[in-house]
């Protein structure tokens, strides 16, 4: 109970911070625009939903511009913001001094972290969704897909995304919870993810975790052929990383003073 008291407490937090505004309009942003552009297009529109496999074609077109860089951008600054609560309202001391462990505090704020991830994907499908229904809504001569919709293959795919991009997700909240200035947390994660663009294009560029989400879409859209298992090693990362985390922040914290409570005293009379 005390977990989902605090799981509840800090998605309020994250409720009134900037990050629920990303999430809602990173999530939606490229499928607005392809909205737009299927809606300009209106004979290729026609053509587009009257063919076959419409639904995998405007799901990999999604990801396309999504995947090689505003996705691990967005996590970069998620991650940053999230921890940015506490410092900016000078707020971790109060958190340190609540009824609540150590293990607790880390792992609170990472599932909110994950949450606010999972949120953003649940959007981004519901919008690659819309981009298929809404110009059938708008225009009479435009017809609804006319096969199903692919909802394992979505959900595949996407699961693979997602597990594609938890050792960003692992690195960046590393990074912002020992590092008071985010902007130095978001340039090592710009930095990093430059240095993705080039690592994508070496036969070993697998180690490199900031390019998994670009290697996952050039190997969905057929581009690139490859037996690594890409989210084998995602996993490894973010496991490796998320107990570093842990690690260091149990040894940076637990031998505070001033973080533990006040013990009592009994009146002497």
């Amino acid at each position: 109970m005390k977990l989902i008291r605090s799981l509840q407490s800090e998605w309020l937090k994250k409720s009134k911070s900037a990050v629920n505004w990303l999430t809602i309009v990173g999530g939606l942003f490229i499928p607005v625009i392809i909205i737009i552009l299927r809606l300009v297009q209106h004979n290729k529109t026609i053509m587009g939903n009257s063919s076959d496999g419409i639904w995998m074609k405007l799901f990999l077109q999604s990801w396309q511009y999504l995947s090689i860089f505003l996705l691990p951008m967005g996590i970069i600054l998620a991650a940053s913001l999230i921890t940015q609560i506490e410092y900016r309202n000078n707020g971790w001391k109060q958190l340190f001094t609540s009824p609540q462990s150590l293990s607790s505090i880390f792992l609170v704020k990472y599932i909110v972290v994950i949450f606010i991830l999972l949120q953003f994907f649940i959007l981004f499908t519901l919008g690659i969704y819309l981009t298929g229904l809404i110009p059938s809504i708008i225009y009479s001569d435009v017809p609804y897909p006319k096969e199903q919709f692919p909802v394992w293959e979505y959900a595949s795919s996407t699961l693979n995304f997602f597990i594609d991009c938890l050792p960003i997700l692992a690195i960046q909240y590393l990074l912002s919870l020992h590092v008071k200035n985010f902007i130095i947390s978001i340039g090592v994660g710009l930095i990093m993810l430059v240095a993705s663009l080039f690592a994508m294009s070496w036969a070993h560029g697998y180690i490199f975790p900031y390019c998994y989400a670009s290697l996952q879409f050039l190997k969905a859209d057929n581009r690139i052929s490859s037996d690594v298992n890409i989210q084998a090693w995602a996993i490894f990362y973010f496991l490796c990383f998320s107990l570093l985390n842990y690690i260091i922040f149990m040894f940076k914290y637990h031998s505070k003073s001033f973080f533990s409570f006040p013990k009592k005293t009994k009146n002497v009379l």
